[in-house]
Parts: C-alpha cells; structure tokens; sequence
C-alpha cells in the first residue's frame, strides 16, 4: 500500500516559499549585493523612450500620484452637478465634431496626434 500526498500551493504562497529557500541558500555578501543592485535599478532612469528615462521608483510615483488625482477629481464631479453638466455639453459637442467631420480629415488628424504624442519626450 502507497501513499501519496499532493500539496497545492497559491503563487502568492510558492513565490514566497521560493524566495525563502533562495535566500536561504546565499552567503551574507551576496545577499547584500543583491539587495545592492535591486536598489540602484529602482533608482536608475530608465533607458526606454516610453518611460521618459524616469527610474521605476520615479514611475510609481507618478502612478500613484495620477491615481490619486483621478480618485479626486471623480469626487469633485461626482459631488458637483454643475461640473457634470458642463462636462455632458462638452461631450456631447465634441461627439457632434467627430460625428459630423469627414473620415478621411478624422482619420489623418488621429495619425498626426498619435505621431506626435511617439515624438514627445
């Protein structure tokens, strides 16, 4: 007779097992080179056109501090009904100018913006 035990693990739970059992096998030097090197990349700008040579600690930073600003500003719309309603007219205007405006002129000014927005640094 056998017996046989599975175990199941979440990947929150086996990324952490993992990390354990790694960093129980290093030496105290390479352990702080290490955590040396995860320092100085959180703080290295960023090589990548698209992150605008911010480091990651810059990144989230300013990821946090969009999110922040989005949660204020949907208070401020939602509590506000007169900002509501001018934002409805707004809308409803630039619907009209999309709407009404020729494909071919759309479809160009949509190209001429996106280039644009690639050439910004």
């Amino acid at each position: 007779m056998s017996t046989s035990m599975t175990l199941q693990l979440d990947p929150i739970t086996l990324r952490e097992a993992t990390t354990q059992a790694i960093m129980g096998t290093l030496t105290p030097e390479i352990r702080a080179q290490i955590i040396e090197k995860a320092i100085s990349t959180m703080l290295t700008p960023s090589t990548n056109s698209w992150d605008r040579n911010h480091s990651p600690i810059q990144q989230a930073f300013d990821d946090a501090v969009m999110h922040c600003a989005r949660e204020i500003a949907k208070a401020h719309v939602a509590s506000d009904e007169k900002v509501k309603v001018r934002l409805q007219e707004l809308m409803r205007q630039a619907a009209e100018k999309v709407l009404g405006m020729d494909a071919d002129k759309l479809a160009e000014k949509m190209a001429d913006a996106f280039t644009s927005s690639i050439r910004r640094d």
